[in-house]
């Protein structure tokens, strides 16, 4: 089980794939209007949370994640559970 910080740096990690590489990423930072991600990168950025963690991310969870925070957060929860 990874910490909050480990889910976060891992989750950095993954958004690198949608993000420039020089951007420097902040839990904060709101994964659609601070980075840029359109609706089918949001999709692909939850795929690959789920797959790297071994996780799944209900709907009503879902619809709750707005910041790169969010996303690590979720991703600590899901894996206490």
């Amino acid at each position: 089980m990874l910490t909050y910080d480990e889910s976060f740096t891992v989750t950095c990690q993954l958004l690198r794939r949608h993000v420039e590489a020089a951007r420097v990423i902040q839990p904060s930072d709101h994964i659609q209007k601070d980075l840029g991600l359109d609706s089918l990168a949001v999709m692909e950025l939850v795929s690959d949370v789920e797959t790297k963690f071994n996780v799944s991310i209900p709907s009503e969870m879902f619809d709750r994640l707005e910041t790169v925070g969010d996303v690590a957060q979720a991703v600590t929860q899901l894996q206490k559970s």
